[in-house]
């Protein structure tokens, strides 16, 4: 590929050929491409993301989020050229000639190593009979369980007996005993489901989704965890949020006593690698403001560093660690109103020398210290 991807934003990248056509029918030329051009260009990660959640979404039909990107000829034009490109894809491999069995045993050999591999790993997800881990969860419960199964293109929005709500994303299922709310707000998810629980302290909200439970009092969350998926991702949105290993947590030799899992704040988010059973807790892609910011509070004229850091991590409810003594010097001049929590740590850490980096959902500024006093 010869395009110069360096200065691509979302939209640049979601509306270009080689980018959808890689989204919507990878190969390993793309893949190679696509991955060594991440590793050689970070700072484009989250663009990078973003792009693919927007073609994700005009494909879904999520016009509520389309609508931050793109106008709606901008998205009926997209939707258009992913159609498009997904008919021509179909076309090339209908046309694609089998070469002959003895041509194909190098990769006959190769697909017999991977499916042997891939074997291993599926056996450890499911039981002998063949059930999947949805199905194992709700066997027991299966002449009193109630299921909502979405099978359409766009998110459904489902009402729990408690006014919790639910939306539950295509090629998802979500299922909860009738006895919901009585004595638990047990719920079993396959698939992807945004999750916003009506409070209530002496009835905790579980979702068993794959091999984990996440657990809350009263919070808006999304769980992602689709059967095929070698990760389950927990976002938070607002409240806290814990999420366990389901063995660890059901097979508990005290039910009462506390359990080792995972505390996610808002902006937090966990991702349980199923292979290796480990959680990985970082920051969300985009990390939302936690309230509605006034006229100027992002705006500094010769401000202390150190209290624009505590400025942004309150907003954003993220931990921002650095040496106040380092820092103490560094004063900054800036309009950080309408940039995103990455963008503005980009800012100030170019005016006084500084990096940062995510460690367990904590923003660590690494600094030198500032020579002058004014920036």
């Amino acid at each position: 590929m010869n395009t110069d991807y360096t200065n691509f934003g979302t939209i640049d990248l979601a509306t270009d050929e080689a980018f959808l056509r890689h989204y919507l029918s990878s190969t390993s030329e793309s893949e190679h491409f696509w991955n060594n051009w991440l590793l050689n260009n970070p700072g484009k990660i989250a663009e990078w993301e973003e792009a693919r959640k927007l073609v994700e979404a005009v494909q879904l039909g999520l016009t509520d989020y389309t609508r931050t990107y793109l106008s709606k000829e901008a998205e009926e034009e997209l939707l258009k050229r992913i159609r498009e490109t997904n008919y021509l894809e179909e076309i090339r491999q209908a046309k694609v000639i089998p070469a002959t069995i003895w041509k194909q045993s190098r990769l006959l050999a190769a697909c017999i190593a991977l499916a042997v591999i891939g074997l291993g790993y599926w056996l450890s997800l499911y039981s002998i009979s063949g059930d999947s881990i949805y199905q194992q969860q709700t066997s027991e419960l299966r002449n009193t369980l109630i299921e909502q199964v979405n099978s359409q293109k766009e998110p459904k929005l489902i009402y729990l007996p408690d006014s919790s709500e639910v939306l539950l994303f295509p090629a998802s299922k979500m299922s909860y005993p009738t006895t919901y709310g009585n004595d638990n707000r047990n719920v079993y998810l396959t698939g992807k489901a945004v999750f916003d629980v009506r409070k209530n302290p002496e009835r905790p909200f579980l979702v068993y989704a794959n091999e984990i439970i996440t657990k809350v009092l009263g919070t808006r969350f999304e769980v992602s965890a689709f059967e095929k998926d070698k990760d389950v991702v927990v976002k938070v949105q607002s409240g806290q949020v814990s999420v366990y290993q389901e063995k660890e947590y059901v097979n508990s030799p005290n039910p009462s006593s506390e359990k080792a899992g995972v505390l996610l704040m808002p902006n937090q988010q966990v991702i349980f690698k199923r292979t290796g059973e480990q959680f990985n807790k970082t920051l969300v892609e985009k990390p939302a403001l936690l309230l509605t910011p006034t006229t100027d509070q992002f705006v500094y004229d010769e401000t202390p560093v150190t209290q624009v850091l505590k400025n942004v991590g309150a907003a954003y409810g993220v931990d921002i660690v650095f040496s106040n003594e380092l820092l103490q010097s560094c004063d900054l001049t800036a309009n950080l109103a309408e940039e995103p929590l990455r963008g503005k740590l980009d800012i100030i850490c170019r005016s006084i020398g500084a990096t940062y980096e995510i460690v367990d959902a904590q923003i660590i500024i690494t600094a030198k210290g500032c020579s002058n006093t004014k920036n």
